[in-house]
């Protein structure tokens, strides 16, 4: 037969401290908190499995619930496992590291749990039962129950109390969606020819590399090409209206390849040429560690040289290093550079918005990603990963950082909520999110410094959250157990 032991302690009849030691001895509990509101109640509470001392087969279950005189509120439980249960429900599936804890290894247990009361009384309490079990049903099962009576405290303020002002912004984006596709293929023509050698290197597989990529688009189901751009280039060598015959024809070539195996008419494509890419070369020499290279880098920027003398003009200003350029590095400057610009349509169905966001959130405008954000409840980790991925494709838009920061709030990453706001110019809506910040940091000085900026700026949210702020300064006694 099972032992059941029950102890009511009432704060009337023991004082606080002395509950608090009792508790803190049997069940290592610390920083017992009961915080009350109009109809909801929150218990926080710290509980450190290291200081348990469990045999190998146990497991200890704590499960604390609301009483009153008219119903029971059971809430989840805490369960602490010895060496072997542990292993044996890891193991089996049974549990997870994240729903048990193991005696005298793990970290504490930061434990807090918000439910309804709307029938409390003032002989409601909270009581923590303890049971004990163990796998191998060699031991007597054992129980235990700990009472906490009295929420007649002042309401405490909890962190997330704040952010219930916080000040989302819904974007406005009305604008096309129009997107580019850019991209270089290396098509290596020979000195002086325009025609392609698919025996060249690997020139084929370049060309195939432009394809691939436009049909890419044109097969997506929500796109629309709306041009192909096409630019070939040729290297800076020779006379200068022969590169301009060279860089004309070989994007000709490149044209008539595309064309052939694509589906679009001849309209869609725009090809121009660049005669002599001597961006390209100023980059190459840039990037190394070649002999001269900043006086050639001068040479090149020098817009008062003409054109059509500049290529023998830097054969003879540098005869050591263009031999070497010649050979190794204006191969890689006759290539062509490709550009698709397309459309993709707008969604205005949420549902339709899901799916997208599933398999191609880039896709999305932030109207439409904001849209989707209400189809979730605030805070939940779909309506959360909305407003990252937003922020992580639109990085430089002040409404994504502002609502990202919100999200991050929420979760607790200050440290990330910082980085999103620090991307802001100051407004009101700023303002007021530093302020929500620091109150949930407890710097109820720096809040109250930006909320005020903000509430004379005009929000409402600020003003909103700095009577909160000045609740939290109001001297109370919360209801906490040390």
């Amino acid at each position: 037969m099972n032992k059941k032991i029950f102890l009511a302690i009432a704060a009337f009849m023991l004082p606080m401290m002395a509950f608090a030691q009792t508790v803190s001895d049997i069940l290592h509990i610390s920083d017992l908190a009961v915080n009350k509101g109009d109809s909801l109640f929150t218990i926080n509470m710290n509980v450190n499995p290291k200081d348990f001392k469990v045999k190998s087969n146990d497991i200890v279950t704590l499960t604390p619930r609301f009483v009153t005189e008219y119903d029971t509120v059971y809430m989840p439980p805490i369960r602490i496992a010895g060496r072997k249960a542990w292993f044996t429900e890891i193991r089996e599936g049974v549990a997870t590291p994240f729903t048990l804890s193991r005696a005298g290894k793990d970290i504490p247990i930061e434990y807090s749990n918000t439910f309804g009361a709307p029938q409390y009384s003032p002989t409601s309490s909270i009581i923590i039962q303890a049971d004990t079990t163990n796998i191998c049903n060699c031991d007597p099962a054992r129980s235990g129950e700990y009472t906490y009576v009295d929420f007649n405290e002042p309401p405490v303020i909890n962190d997330l109390d704040f952010l219930i002002n916080f000040p989302y912004v819904a974007p406005n984006d009305s604008a096309d969606k129009i997107f580019n596709l850019s991209g270089r293929a290396n098509i290596i023509f020979k000195v002086n020819k325009t025609d392609i050698d698919w025996s060249y290197f690997s020139n084929k597989a370049e060309l195939d590399t432009i394809v691939k990529t436009i049909k890419v688009v044109r097969d997506n189901e929500y796109a629309t090409v709306e041009k192909i751009f096409l630019t070939g280039y040729a290297s800076p060598e020779g006379p200068y209206h022969n590169n301009v015959r060279l860089a004309n024809g070989r994007t000709e070539e490149v044209l008539k390849y595309v064309e052939r195996h694509s589906d679009f008419p001849h309209s869609v494509y725009d090809n121009n040429a660049v005669p002599e890419d001597w961006v390209g070369l100023r980059e190459w020499i840039e990037a190394s560690d070649i002999s001269g290279k900043y006086d050639m880098i001068a040479f090149i920027d020098d817009a008062s040289i003409p054109i059509e003398k500049k290529n023998d003009l830097f054969k003879a200003k540098f005869p050591n290093e263009y031999p070497f350029l010649l050979n190794n590095v204006y191969p890689l400057l006759r290539h062509t550079d490709y550009k698709i610009r397309y459309r993709i349509k707008k969604f205005y169905d949420v549902n339709e918005i899901e799916q997208v966001f599933k398999k191609n959130p880039s896709l999305l405008s932030l109207n439409e990603l904001y849209l989707l954000s209400h189809k979730y409840e605030d805070g939940s980790p779909e309506y959360n990963d909305v407003f990252i991925t937003a922020a992580a494709m639109y990085p430089e838009s002040e409404v994504a950082n502002l609502n990202a920061a919100g999200c991050a709030m929420s979760n607790g990453n200050m440290q990330a909520a910082r980085r999103y706001l620090e991307k802001l110019s100051p407004s009101a809506d700023v303002d007021c999110a530093w302020g929500v910040l620091y109150a949930m940091e407890k710097d109820y000085a720096k809040a109250k410094e930006y909320l005020e900026k903000a509430a004379r700026a005009g929000s409402q949210n600020a003003k909103d959250v700095l009577m909160l702020v000045n609740q939290a300064l109001t001297p109370v006694t919360p209801m906490v157990i040390h």
